[in-house]
């Protein structure tokens, strides 16, 4: 009797060891084409995921574990951390709570989220910290209607085509908290700021926080309105490169007088910086960021200064929509009768 126990537990154990082996088959096999299918939808969005992979998957009690998860995207300029260059995307754990699941929510947590400018290891660069995000964790809470099995699943399949959009337009119906801190380079600083979440009006966004902006408009002596911290702080994966732009122009148009006290500084930094956001973000999203700085200016300004600044603001966009190379701005400025070089009454 006690051999044929032994027997017995012997084979329970090896086939909850087959089932587990075979659970852990499948959800292999199920998240490698839900890979696919990611790059798939990505593509369609003009964002290419030249590589992903997780270095495993498997129950954990009740709950789906995926773990190391790596990608690297090519993405398009409205979202990518630093321009022309692919990002790095790096997930510890994506675990999927089974109970939770079969109560109608797909109740989704990851830890250790990172991604980070993907540079040649030998650059200049090498040794100091790269730029991105770190230190990420996520929650995710998205109900399904377990009545009707096909639409449960259609909802599960659109996630991917959900986080995508939401990179593109920056809001999310999908309900979910995020917390992690962005690290980018301005000139020879690095600034650090934190990025959580934000609901309004029905949606989900990420924000950066305002206090932290302030501190790097300090920082780089810009001097950022109210409403330019507002646009910036609902887009956080775009604020280094605005942040960058800003600070190119101005230094740009100081060496610019420090070498020819008759260069129109302000006239160019404006040219510049508007030229600078429209061949990076386009004609429309520039006008907004360069409107907002005109809103509130945190230096009083007079009427004539505001009509200058508006009118070189477009003069830059419209340099940037004809083609105009960067080394031709200076000369522009200086020549151009569209511009306004000293701010008339």
């Amino acid at each position: 009797m006690k051999k044929f126990l032994l027997s017995l537990i012997a084979l329970l154990a090896l086939l909850i060891i087959c089932g587990i082996m075979v659970v852990d088959f499948v959800l292999e096999k199920a998240s490698r084409k839900a890979l696919e299918n990611l790059a798939v939808e990505g593509a369609s969005r003009g964002v290419k995921v030249e590589f992903s992979r997780f270095e495993d998957v498997g129950l954990s009690g009740l709950t789906v574990r995926w773990k190391d998860f790596v990608a690297v995207v090519n993405a398009p300029r409205y979202i990518a951390l630093s321009p022309g260059e692919d990002v790095i995307l790096s997930i510890g754990e994506i675990n999927l709570d089974l109970p939770r699941l079969l109560k109608g929510v797909a109740a989704i947590t990851a830890d250790d989220i990172g991604v980070r400018v993907k540079r040649n290891p030998t650059s200049a660069d090498s040794g100091v910290q790269m730029e991105g995000l770190d230190q990420g964790q996520l929650t995710v809470e998205l109900p399904l209607d377990l009545t009707d099995k096909g639409k449960a699943i259609a909802s599960l399949r659109e996630v991917p085509q959900m986080a995508l959009q939401f990179l593109q337009e920056g809001k999310t119906h999908i309900p979910f908290g995020f917390r992690a801190k962005s690290t980018f380079k301005i000139g020879g600083s690095v600034v650090k700021a934190d990025i959580t979440t934000q609901k309004q009006g029905g949606y989900y966004f990420l924000v950066m926080s305002p206090d932290d902006l302030r501190k790097i408009a300090a920082m780089i002596h810009a001097d950022l309105t109210e409403e330019e911290i507002r646009l910036v702080s609902l887009r956080p994966l775009l604020a280094p490169a605005l942040f960058k732009i800003t600070n190119y122009a101005r230094t740009q148009s100081e060496m610019a007088y420090a070498k020819d006290a008759t260069v129109p500084e302000d006239a160019y930094r404006h040219v510049l910086w508007s030229f600078l956001l429209t061949k990076e973000f386009g004609p429309e999203f520039a006008e907004r960021v360069t409107n907002a700085h005109e809103i509130g200016a945190v230096n009083r300004n007079t009427e004539a200064d505001h009509r200058m600044d508006y009118n070189n603001n477009k003069v830059g966009r419209e340099y940037a929509k004809a083609g105009y190379a960067e080394a031709l701005i200076l000369q522009k400025v200086r020549t151009d009768p569209q511009v306004i070089r000293v701010a008339q009454p």
